[in-house]
């Protein structure tokens, strides 16, 4: 429509809006038919796309909004009817009004007209210093001119909406999500850490600045990470090992040690559960070529190290990996938060759990001491800040350890322990640990105690009932 010709009346959007809504249903794609209404009826794009939701008024939009932000657990802002109308009318929102109305209406600036479109295709601007023929046809003032144009043009491509304050703010979701993933259930975890990583994928998309694409290479590596871990912790190793490849990607785009030496462990950790020894102690080893300057990555790598060579009944290795992590523990520094942390507390258990995958009666003792100790850090913590995963860990470990000294007091208790605490956060590993219990249970001479049979029972019984977990996407198909 030409530009001095007035825009249809909103009744007009909304007839196309319904025949729209009639042949493509209402999960299709609204920017096209917001581009339809733009073209159709006259109407700034941003005031298209409100038509193209169906809501008639602003108010209506605005009230949307709002109700979202609330929804999403987002603060509420200040944003109101007389903001989005100068909008409407021309106005440019500031970065931080500019991402929350890209994920409101699954947009972007271009498409809600606040930035100009650069991809093949779109059209050129209509005087163009193409070629220096072309500039011969303009006035020297009109070639200044066009100058500044089309270097203004530049700028506001180059000047994106991804302000520090947007980066810190994705930062600390980051870091909360990592903080409470240890206490809290790992489904709403994992769509959590899914619904971040998808905004700072966006946000990379249209940043240009390198220290901002950096930032954001951190976080998306990250939350891919927590990804992989949940998915692992779901039973999905497909899907725990794709997300550990892209995260482990973004590590390398920005030479993020401690970022790929995580994604390392997890490999090992991966291939430790998945009955491949092998492949364990050599992703264990490959996270010794990083350097990360702070946390526990390296003593966790040691400790996976350790219980892959136990596998491999390697016995002084296993003891030269358990000294190493200790050493790399006296010397790591602050931590990071939540999952990506290794508390001393696991480290322990890793080490009993290294013990006892080394067959001996021998070190039965030594995996006890190291559960027992285990289990007394972990219930030192608050029960909101207790690590019931890993927790559970330690208990089977102590009991394994227990079974293996002929040592049979409290090991009802504590297997019931776990078996309750599975209810509430169940946790695939150590439910593979609880099938790996029953079989050390059907030995001859355990079976004939009747208060083992009871537990062999109880175990099992949680086994069979238990409902399964929601499969998971797998390989391209992964969250």
């Amino acid at each position: 429509m030409p530009s001095d010709v007035a825009p249809h009346g909103i009744q007009c959007a909304l007839d196309l809006r319904e025949a729209w809504l009639a042949e493509h249903g209402p999960r299709s794609d609204l920017h096209q038919l917001a581009e339809q209404i733009h073209t159709h009826c006259g109407h700034a794009r941003f005031k298209a796309l409100r038509l193209a939701h169906g809501w008639r008024r602003v108010e209506d939009a605005v009230t949307e909004f709002h109700a979202w932000t609330e929804v999403q657990g987002l603060s509420r802002t200040g944003m109101d009817v007389r903001s989005w109308r100068n909008w409407e009318a021309g106005s440019r929102p500031g970065p931080s009004y500019l991402d929350l109305l890209s994920r409101f209406l699954s947009s972007n600036a271009v498409w809600m007209g606040f930035a100009p479109d650069y991809s093949a295709g779109a059209a050129p601007p209509a005087r163009s210093l193409a070629t220096a023929d072309s500039a011969t046809a303009l006035s020297p003032e009109e070639l200044v001119a066009s100058c500044a144009i089309e270097a203004a043009r530049r700028g506001a491509q180059l000047d994106t909406p991804v302000g520090a304050y947007t980066i810190d703010e994705l930062t600390a979701a980051m870091y909360e999500v990592a903080d409470a993933y240890p206490y809290s259930p790992v489904l709403p975890s994992l769509l959590r850490a899914r619904e971040l990583r998808d905004q700072a994928w966006r946000l990379q998309e249209r940043c240009q600045r390198p220290n901002q694409l950096r930032d954001l290479h951190h976080i998306a590596g990250w939350l891919c990470a927590i990804l992989a871990n949940a998915s692992f912790d779901l039973g999905s190793t497909a899907s725990a090992q794709t997300h550990a490849r892209v995260a482990d990607l973004h590590g390398e785009l920005i030479d993020d040690h401690g970022l790929r030496a995580w994604v390392a462990g997890l490999h090992a950790l991966i291939a430790y559960w998945d009955g491949r020894p092998h492949d364990c102690v050599a992703y264990a080893e490959s996270a010794r070529r990083f350097h990360p300057t702070r946390g526990t990555t390296l003593v966790r790598a040691a400790s996976i190290h350790a219980r892959g060579l136990a596998l491999l009944r390697r016995h002084d290795d296993v003891d030269a990996a358990l000294h190493e992590a200790e050493r790399l523990r006296d010397n790591a520094g602050e931590d990071l938060p939540g999952v990506i942390a290794f508390p001393h507390a696991k480290q322990l258990y890793w080490a009993s759990s290294a013990h006892l995958g080394l067959g001996l009666s021998e070190r039965a003792q030594a995996a006890e001491n190291a559960a027992a100790s285990a289990i007394t850090l972990y219930e030192a913590d608050p029960p909101q800040l207790r690590r019931d995963g890993e927790l559970g860990h330690a208990r089977l470990d102590y009991v394994t350890a227990r079974l293996a000294g002929d040592e049979f007091d409290g090991i009802a208790e504590e297997v019931n322990t776990v078996l309750v605490s599975m209810r509430q956060r169940r946790i695939e590993s150590v439910m593979r640990r609880l099938r790996q219990l029953t079989t050390v249970l059907q030995k001859p001479a355990l079976r004939s105690n009747r208060h083992l049979r009871e537990v062999h029972e109880a175990i099992d019984a949680d086994l069979r009932y238990s409902p399964p977990i929601a499969a998971l996407p797998t390989g391209d198909t992964a969250l």
